[in-house]
């Protein structure tokens, strides 16, 4: 018996560090997920300099960025298909968990709803948790009430709860 229990003592001293390294240590493939090539670091520099952003701002923008060429596509896009100004879609761009989402949202708002003003579009898409879900809740509603402005829209989905209280009552 004292065997077997010594035997048991030494395999968990044993196998525990063994153990514990595996179960703490990063895997190579989430330390890949947030490595960023020197590529990245160019493009993203050198797309945001060619959209017009001092080179400073590039630098501090691109460096920050998790994933800095989301963020110069982001500002490029939004730049280029609307009539924000760089230095506001670099702010809304780097200020994003998903700067993919915000240019499609602020782009599909600014696009669709002629009386959008597209900073108004870009500071909600920016606020919004879920920008396409914030995009496709404005754009719904205000295609289909026809009373409902924009900036009404707009509002109305920014405020909105992902579990109305209506529905779903608080439980004290």
């Amino acid at each position: 018996m004292k065997i077997i229990e010594r035997t048991i003592r030494t395999s968990t001293l044993v196998s525990l560090p063994a153990i514990l390294f595996l179960t703490f240590s990063p895997s190579e493939a989430t330390a890949r997920d947030y490595r960023a090539s020197r590529g990245d670091f160019s493009s993203c520099a050198s797309s945001l300099v060619a959209d017009g952003v001092a080179g400073e701002a590039a630098a501090v923008a691109c460096a920050d960025a998790l994933e800095p060429q989301q963020l110069s596509a982001c500002v490029s896009d939004i730049q280029s298909n609307t009539e924000i100004a760089v230095e506001d879609a670099l702010a809304g761009c780097y200020r994003v968990r998903r700067p993919e989402e915000l240019s499609s949202c602020v782009i599909d708002i600014s696009g669709n709803l002629e009386d959008a003003k597209p900073t108004a579009a870009l500071d909600n898409c920016r606020r919004s948790l879920l920008p396409t879900r914030y995009a496709d809740c404005t754009l719904g509603l205000q295609s289909n009430i026809p009373d409902l402005s924009v900036t009404e829209a707009m509002e109305t989905c920014i405020s909105a709860e992902y579990f109305p209280s209506e529905f779903y009552p608080q439980v004290e």
